[in-house]
Formats: C-alpha cells, sequence, structure tokens
C-alpha cells in the first residue's frame, strides 16, 4: 500500500524538521479505481461506509520492506459495482488519506453485498 501524498510530508516533516506528527484513527475505504496519492474514486452511495481498522499486527520483514496487518476482518456492505482497491484513512468521513492499493482481484457485486477483507489481508508496506 502506497503512502499518500499527505502522509510523505508528515514523514519528511517528522524526519528531518522534527514535527511532531499523530495518527489516533484509522478506517479502511474500499474504491473502484486506484485511489492515487489523494484517495480518489472512493466507493459511495448507501449503505457504503468507511470501516475502523483498530488493531494492527506487530512490525514484520517482507524482503527488504517492513510491512503491518489488519488484525480483524473487515466487511464492507457496498451498493452494485466493482471494487478494485483499498484506501486507509484518519478519520471516518472526509480526513485525510494515508495510503491505499490494488485488492488482490477485483470484487464485483449486487447491491447490499459485501466486500470482505479477511485478517492479515491488508497489507501495509514500507519499502
Amino acid at each position: 500500500m502506497p503512502f499518500s501524498a499527505y502522509l510523505d510530508q508528515k514523514i519528511l516533516e517528522k524526519a528531518f524538521l522534527g514535527q511532531d506528527f499523530q495518527v489516533t484513527e484509522y478506517w479502511c475505504s474500499l474504491h473502484t479505481a486506484d485511489p492515487g496519492k489523494t484517495g480518489q474514486s472512493e466507493a459511495s452511495g448507501s449503505p457504503y461506509a468507511r470501516k475502523a481498522v483498530t488493531q494492527f499486527t506487530a512490525i514484520d520483514d517482507s524482503g527488504n520492506a517492513k510491512r503491518t496487518r489488519n488484525v480483524t476482518a473487515l466487511f464492507f456492505q457496498v451498493p452494485a459495482g466493482t471494487y478494485t482497491h483499498l484506501g486507509m484513512w484518519d478519520a471516518q468521513s472526509v480526513g485525510n488519506f494515508l495510503g491505499g492499493g490494488a485488492l488482490s482481484s477485483p470484487a464485483t457485486v449486487n447491491d447490499g453485498d459485501f466486500v470482505i477483507v479477511r485478517e492479515n489481508d491488508l497489507s501495509i508496506l514500507q519499502d
């Protein structure tokens, strides 16, 4: 999951300017296309809503990269459509986009169906 322009900036400000930064809430979103660096193409329409991610695994190694994953499954009830990407935000609505990436395969669903992100399937990777 590549980091957003917002998070890239905050990391640089912390590392090189000593400016404190903390994220206190984590919300996962679904997208109908690549969210890029700003979070575009987020799903919309009832009954869709971002899902809180309340616990992550300890940081582990993935080759030369570091990674953390979701501990509990996320269940998104969505309008009919095809969903291709996930995103992470610091708020339930609006907020700052933290990063996003592709689902392992697109999910095409009917109105009211669920898109499920299983335990450990949301991988946040820093390489």
